[in-house]
């Protein structure tokens, strides 16, 4: 399934990835808390200076979050592009980001604007960081699988994102919000989200999928074309943006493409040639059917706020299959770099993190999901979903570093003393 195979050799130090993966769900903490304590009708309004620094806690705090280090791991993995010196990499890009979110976030949701000064210097330099030696490491490899082609549109768009989001953060510290701010807005978002978002995880996919699931492999036409014609009509878009041309066309092509990958990605999953039951399924399958849903809502304004879309999208797909996929790479990440030093007896995969607690870990999220929905309709439900959101979070975060333990305990052993497995 890896075009390089896999080298302990071209993959980074194991802490490389981890304190990304380890970061993510404290980002989902504090979402939970400002939900809990922010007024229904200001967190739910898409303009309103709260909600912006909600969304950014999640687009930056959780999703920049888990696809920067599993990016770390999967450019040298999966495509060859290997980083020369990982730690330092790592040791730039995720302080930067973490500070740069949590500074550019607070900025929005307490008003204090030197904040935005910080979060966007530091933020500047994380992205700026990954991106720039993303983009010269991906266009340097000579076998090109349909991911690794997905790869580079990803590292494009996620750089577009940040020259967007850039402007946007300027016209806020200059308070020189213009005629076309609310075109870059959206330019912003769709970048973001169908750019940098689902062009990384249509790629992956196109691996993960049939190699952890012995799944079967998408059509040749899904690889290939459709992450190309996505970030074609992303570039039109911006034109269409620009020039006040209705959306309607380009939007009904957005939703044909994504449904069409959700389709296979489901088909995929449905027809395993090993169908062993695996709980982090449950997660795939439900984020997939949370983004064809996603679109049907998007498509037709089902709702009159954008409340119920951000949910369903941002939480329901997003966070679900980003989770999943943490499930997945976690525990094989730990059991590959303590095979790979030699060590005879390990636990097997699946015992990295028990199945009981992933399965607990998705009943919180998705009866949080629920209860989010059902707020839009009684506004008192937010606190239930808060404290759910919140709850599955922690269990997330113990998760996470259960797996790490377990890897760290056996790795200060001798690989050859057993006495610790009797």
């Amino acid at each position: 399934m890896f075009n390089q195979g896999l080298s302990l050799d071209q993959a980074p130090p194991i802490s490389v990835p981890f304190r990304f993966f380890l970061s993510a769900p404290l980002f989902g903490v504090l979402i939970s808390l400002v939900f809990f304590f922010s007024p229904f009708d200001e967190i739910s309004n898409q303009y309103s200076h709260l909600a912006i620094g909600v969304i950014h806690l999640f687009t930056l705090g959780i999703l920049s979050m888990i696809i920067f280090g599993a990016m770390q791991q999967m450019m040298p993995v999966l495509a060859g592009a290997i980083l020369k010196k990982p730690r330092l990499f790592a040791n730039i890009v995720h302080p930067s980001l973490v500070l740069g979110t949590l500074s550019m976030s607070f900025s929005f949701i307490f008003e204090i604007k030197i904040l935005l000064h910080i979060g966007v210097l530091f933020l500047t330099i994380s992205f700026l960081t990954f991106f720039s030696l993303s983009i010269k490491l991906l266009f340097k490899v000579e076998f090109l699988t349909s991911t690794v082609k997905a790869m580079r549109l990803f590292s494009l768009a996620g750089f577009i994102t940040l020259i967007l989001g850039l402007y946007l953060a300027i016209a806020h510290i200059s308070s020189n919000i213009g005629e076309q701010h609310y075109v870059f807005v959206n330019m912003h978002i769709l970048f973001a989200l169908f750019g940098f978002a689902l062009l990384i995880i249509m790629g992956v996919s196109f691996q993960v999928i049939p190699m952890f699931y012995v799944a079967l492999d998408f059509p040749k036409f899904v690889q290939n074309k459709i992450p190309l014609i996505l970030f074609f009509l992303l570039l039109l878009s911006s034109l269409i943006f620009y020039f006040k041309v209705d959306f309607l066309v380009l939007k009904i092509l957005f939703v044909s493409l994504i449904m069409t990958f959700s389709f296979y990605a489901l088909k995929s999953l449905n027809h395993r040639r090993r169908p062993v039951f695996d709980v982090t399924l449950w997660y795939w399958k439900f984020s997939l059917s949370a983004l064809g849903l996603s679109m049907i809502i998007w498509l037709f304004n089902i709702f009159e706020s954008n409340y119920i879309l951000a949910i369903v999208f941002a939480f329901g797909f997003l966070y679900s299959l980003l989770q999943g996929m943490a499930y997945k790479i976690i525990p094989f990440l730990s059991w590959f770099h303590l095979n790979s030093k030699g060590y005879f007896k390990l636990p097997t995969i699946r015992e990295f993190i028990e199945e009981r607690y992933i399965k607990l870990h998705f009943f919180f999220h998705i009866l949080s999901l629920v209860f989010f929905v059902a707020a839009y309709f009684v506004n008192s439900f937010i606190y239930m979903a808060s404290f759910l959101f919140l709850v599955s979070n922690i269990i997330f975060f113990i998760n996470i570093l259960t797996a790490i333990r377990k890897y760290s305990k056996i790795a200060n052993t001798d690989p050859m003393d057993l006495s610790s497995f009797k």
